[in-house]
């Protein structure tokens, strides 16, 4: 992916939640065998933007238990994420919606859980 900046925010002037730029991508897998790939702004873009993730995202947030995960800068690396569902990466329509309460703060802790234990990590130069 490498360094990116929401193209959203480009011309707007405020406060985000969230940072609104990003130099890698996190990988998740769930309990029930579901591996996402998400860039690290996708908190961002469901917080600041109102961006609506896939349901089974949603679903696999909200009620799945982490397996492992890892933060990694992804550009010039191929079948890192062998497997992996990608989401996030707003390549195509930008979908307005709601999240259940209590998603975002899921999401991040998932993320922050992902990093703490040290399945985050950096592979540039790989």
């Amino acid at each position: 992916m490498g360094f990116h900046t929401c193209e959203a925010c480009k011309s707007q002037r405020r406060t985000y939640r969230f940072p609104n730029t990003s130099s890698g991508d996190v990988n998740l897998m769930f309990m029930n065998g579901h591996v996402w790939v998400m860039p690290d702004m996708i908190l961002h873009y469901v917080a600041d933007h109102g961006w609506q993730p896939p349901d089974d995202f949603v679903t696999d947030v909200m009620s799945s238990d982490l397996v492992s995960g890892s933060r990694r800068q992804t550009r010039g690396i191929s079948d890192v994420f062998a497997g992996a569902v990608p989401v996030g990466y707003l390549e195509s329509k930008f979908a307005i919606g709601h999240v259940p309460d209590g998603f975002v703060d899921r999401l991040e802790s998932l993320m922050n859980q992902s990093s703490r234990s040290g399945m985050r990590i950096q592979t540039k130069g790989i």
